[in-house]
């Protein structure tokens, strides 16, 4: 009885293994490279308008009260130069110079100035 039990046992696990090892897998394709590196052939050319702008975010509007309200002198400068961008109506700002005035720990206003940039030419 007990070399019956063991050489049923035997063939189920022979049996559960062999159906282990006939499995595959695929999308049904045949035929096609699989890519392994993603390679980017874009060229965008960054046009700097001649003539520079300025902004300043300052206090003494409630807009800027509430934009420089708690803010840092790095996050004000963020802030101000972001928002030139939009402005203007660019994607960057080129060379951005700063000025800055604070009262104790508080932005009163920031300036930012620069030159207005924008991505042209985009070729693939």
């Amino acid at each position: 009885m007990k070399s019956t039990s063991l050489l049923l046992l035997l063939c189920l696990m022979a049996v559960f293994s062999s159906c282990s090892s006939m499995r595959s897998g695929g999308d049904g394709i045949t035929g096609t490279e699989i890519y392994t590196v993603n390679e980017s052939y874009n060229r965008m050319d960054l046009e700097v308008d001649p003539q520079s702008i300025t902004y300043t975010i300052d206090i003494s509007t409630s807009e800027g009260l509430m934009k420089l309200n708690g803010l840092s002198l790095a996050e004000a400068k963020k802030l101000a130069l972001e928002e030139a961008a939009i402005k203007n109506n660019c994607a960057r700002i080129i060379s951005p110079k700063f000025s800055h005035l604070k009262k104790g720990k508080q932005i009163l206003r920031v300036t930012v100035f620069g030159f207005p940039a924008r991505y042209k030419n985009s070729v693939k």
